[in-house]
């Protein structure tokens, strides 16, 4: 994927999850179950837009979605996002809850933007991500999240993002990694 299309997905990652995480902070799991119910509706919308394009939806796909995605499961990242993040806020303690959602918004955005621009040793068990964006995820999630939470919380929610976002799941990393963030922040701390 090109940096310069992959670019304004990011900064759109990147505001989502702090406008969800300021929310989150006066509003608390009210957030989640609008999040939840907004991504039922978007999962809806993209099923529809398979069966007959929406012509309005069109330039934003182009501009925030992945070609693949646009032609099997529009807006996909952000169904799953809404998903995962809603479930993350309403099932998880108050700082897990918040300490996944940073991790995600800034780690996920800055090792993408960081591997395609200077990625060049790849893991061995995941050709596709490279080590250089595996540390930016580390770097930039641990002080994104010590933004709002505790900094030992923030360290570890941002190694557990980092290392989850490896490991070639079936399923979405804007699903695997607040869920894994959030479970471990809450055994752990909260």
């Amino acid at each position: 994927m090109d940096l310069k299309k992959e670019l304004p997905r990011q900064i759109f990652h990147l505001f989502n999850g702090t406008v969800i995480a300021l929310a989150y902070t006066r509003w608390e799991a009210s957030v989640g179950w609008v999040l939840i119910f907004m991504a039922l509706v978007g999962g809806f919308l993209s099923w529809r837009h398979t069966k007959k394009p929406f012509s309005w939806a069109q330039p934003l796909l182009n501009l925030l979605d992945r070609p693949d995605d646009i032609q099997h499961f529009p807006a996909k990242g952000a169904v799953l996002y809404g998903l995962a993040v809603g479930f993350s806020l309403v099932a998880y303690p108050y700082y897990a809850a918040l300490g996944a959602i940073a991790v995600l918004a800034s780690g996920d955005a800055l090792s993408t933007l960081v591997g395609k621009a200077w990625g060049r040793r790849h893991w061995i068990w995941n050709k596709r991500l490279s080590v250089e964006g595996s540390l930016a995820f580390f770097v930039g999630g641990t002080n994104y999240a010590s933004l709002f939470i505790p900094f030992p919380g923030a360290l570890v929610g941002a190694l557990v993002g980092a290392l989850v976002e490896t490991v070639p799941w079936p399923l979405d990393d804007n699903v695997t990694i607040p869920l894994a963030v959030g479970g471990v922040l809450a055994l752990l701390f909260y």
